[in-house]
């Protein structure tokens, strides 16, 4: 088990980095091989009503289907996956990746049939494309002082509003934004 996954990821304040400025990405993976996760605090693409629209699964049972689609991350933009609590997890749904820290993924079309239904898991967010770092490339991040990671709790996924989630995971971790960053601003 890698002390990085499941966790969170706080971008350093200014990255430089216009995919994972402000960002807060969840690690679901973290090996020899590399990493990945998903920005929970992205960018809003879509509401899940227009998401099954997109999918060709109109929402032709009358259900109201709450929940965004945000932007995940730069790789991989045209797959969604489902993020839900662990304690919700439908039965009958195959690929569900269970992240850890009470969090469950899935892109499995049999949600999105449970989410037009009306039957899908409450609080639930959809994230499109993925964060992805190739052997050390993460931990050289890290160690450039690009990011800072931290202990994942579901509550900050889905009980948080994603325009703080980025403040309040810094708090959450004990520091504030500029308090972490390396950069010194104003010297020549």
């Amino acid at each position: 088990m890698s002390p990085l996954a499941p966790g969170l990821l706080i971008a350093a304040p200014p990255l430089g980095d216009p995919n994972f400025e402000r960002s807060v990405v969840l690690v679901a993976a973290h090996n020899s091989e590399g990493a990945f996760g998903w920005v929970i605090n992205g960018e809003e693409l879509m509401t899940m009503a227009e998401l099954l629209e997109r999918t060709e699964m109109p929402n032709a049972l009358g259900a109201r289907p709450r929940g965004m689609v945000r932007r995940g991350g730069p790789v991989g933009v045209e797959q969604v996956w489902l993020l839900y609590r662990t304690e919700d997890r439908p039965e009958g749904v195959e690929d569900q990746v269970d992240v850890g820290c009470g969090i469950t993924a899935s892109s499995s079309r049999k949600l999105l049939t449970l989410l037009r239904e009306g039957r899908a898991p409450f609080p639930i967010l959809g994230v499109a494309g993925y964060a992805g770092w190739g052997p050390d490339q993460l931990e050289d991040e890290i160690g450039s002082g690009s990011w800072l990671p931290t202990d994942a709790d579901a509550s900050l996924l889905f009980e948080m509003d994603p325009a703080e989630l980025w403040l309040k995971a810094y708090e959450r971790a004990g520091v504030t934004a500029m308090s972490f960053t390396t950069r010194v601003v104003g010297l020549a």
